[in-house]
């Protein structure tokens, strides 16, 4: 429990949220873990609304969408192009009204690219209703960097053997722990 907690309380430094959890044992079960918190979440704050909407780009790693299909979301790819430009963004989203649960963005992008506007994006996002998912399998670069949470993200998980290099494949330990604000925090798994 020491190890554990102690190394929740680093990546709660690392990311800038207020909550983890390691109850995901690979990045595509935190992915699907995440996006439930957000679900259940969604349904508790807004049950009027029918926010079940999980904008994706298209550069985004093929779990993103298994994941998203699997919660129950749906799924509408965007390009890349257009989360590049706030203008495009905005009037894009329009046409899903009050219906967006979330966006699910790897930062930087699964193309490698930093999107400077990631906060006017996020920003776009929350004021639509929606949370922010971060796909946290680019953390290595910008780790040390950038805090998550600090961006406006809701959420994220990191896959701990890209960015932090424990073992994995051949018998090592898969580990995709979630992190969260304090939004979300009473939607994480616990083992209480």
């Amino acid at each position: 429990h020491e190890l554990i907690n102690a190394c929740g309380n680093q990546l709660k430094e690392i990311t800038g949220f207020d909550h983890v959890t390691f109850q995901s044992n690979s990045g595509a079960t935190g992915e699907y873990v995440g996006l439930l918190c957000i679900k259940n979440y969604l349904r508790d704050t807004t049950p009027e609304s029918d926010n079940n909407i999980c904008l994706i780009p298209n550069s985004a790693h093929g779990t993103n969408f298994a994941s998203a299909k699997l919660a129950g979301l749906n799924i509408k790819r965007i390009d890349d192009a257009i989360i590049n430009d706030v203008n495009k963004f905005k009037e894009h989203i329009k046409q899903f009204g009050n219906n967006i649960a979330c966006l699910m963005i790897t930062y930087p992008g699964t193309n490698g690219v930093f999107q400077n506007n990631i906060k006017e994006i996020i920003d776009i996002v929350h004021d639509s209703g929606g949370l922010v998912y971060m796909d946290g399998a680019n953390m290595n670069a910008i780790c040390g960097l950038l805090k998550p949470a600090e961006l406006g993200f809701d959420l994220c998980h990191l896959n701990l053997h890209k960015t932090f290099c424990i073992p994995h494949g051949g018998g090592g330990p898969g580990m995709g722990p979630i992190l969260c604000n304090d939004k979300l925090g009473d939607y994480l798994p616990t083992n209480v």
